[in-house]
């Protein structure tokens, strides 16, 4: 009886073993018994369990390192003056509860694998990013530039409140912006309108603004030469 008992214990333990392992650092681990309706985190180290026999019991392995992205979308200014805004940034998701609260799709690719590298996440959170990162950057960046004179604006300040704001509006996601940088791309005649406005305050603050306008003036109506070079052409005989 006594060496049954004992083979019974090791028995489950064994069972125990097998249907537990540990959380790694490396990944927020989150944990699910009904399908997705509400997860608990657990902490690094500690037991995760593989749920055996509850069809809706499921863990889902969250990258706890930073991640790259980009948004690439049309701003507005003042005078509806639209120009390219171009941002990468980098991100930390610092919160899973949170995160997935806004990424639920996510967690209906939830497994028991809690090994996961760069390549497993890129196309799964890609649409994560374009969904929560992506559309909380456009919002705000339309937002800040239009009130803007597009003359008057200072990339650099722009960039600065766009990062203040989005920090604070993902932070409530759980995501962490690290870092960000914005680059204004005007199409060529906002260049242009840019150069030529640019150019008649310094004319105005010189003292010689009808000069400058007498300039702008020239400059619009200057002919465009081209020089074309072409092969000599050689008359082919029958």
């Amino acid at each position: 009886m006594k060496s049954f008992t004992k083979l019974f214990m090791i028995a489950v333990t064994a069972i125990v073993m097998a249907g537990c392992s540990r959380a790694p650092s490396n990944v927020h681990v989150i944990a699910t018994t009904d399908c997705g309706v509400k997860w608990e985190k657990i902490s690094t180290g500690s037991s995760v369990s593989k749920h055996t026999g509850n069809v809706c019991g499921y863990n889902l392995a969250i990258p706890n390192w930073p991640m790259a992205g980009d948004a690439d979308f049309k701003t507005q200014f003042k005078g509806k003056v639209l120009t390219r805004a171009r941002l990468s940034y980098t991100y930390v998701i610092i919160d899973p509860l949170k995160f997935i609260g806004n990424a639920a799709y996510l967690g209906k690719m939830g497994g028991n694998n809690l090994e996961i590298s760069s390549d497993d996440v890129g196309k799964r959170y890609e649409m994560a990013e374009n969904i929560i990162i992506d559309k909380t950057l456009r919002e705000i960046t339309t937002e800040l530039t239009g009130p803007l004179e597009i003359v008057d604006a200072n990339p650099a300040e722009i960039e600065d409140a766009i990062f203040k704001k989005v920090s604070d509006v993902l932070s409530a996601k759980g995501i962490a912006i690290s870092d960000l940088a914005l680059v204004l791309e005007p199409d060529t005649q906002t260049r242009l309108a840019i150069d030529v406005a640019t150019a008649m305050r310094v004319y105005e603050n010189a003292g010689i603004g009808e000069v400058g306008k007498l300039v702008a003036v020239a400059n619009a109506g200057a002919a465009k030469i081209s020089m074309v070079n072409e092969k000599d052409k050689v008359e082919s005989k029958d």
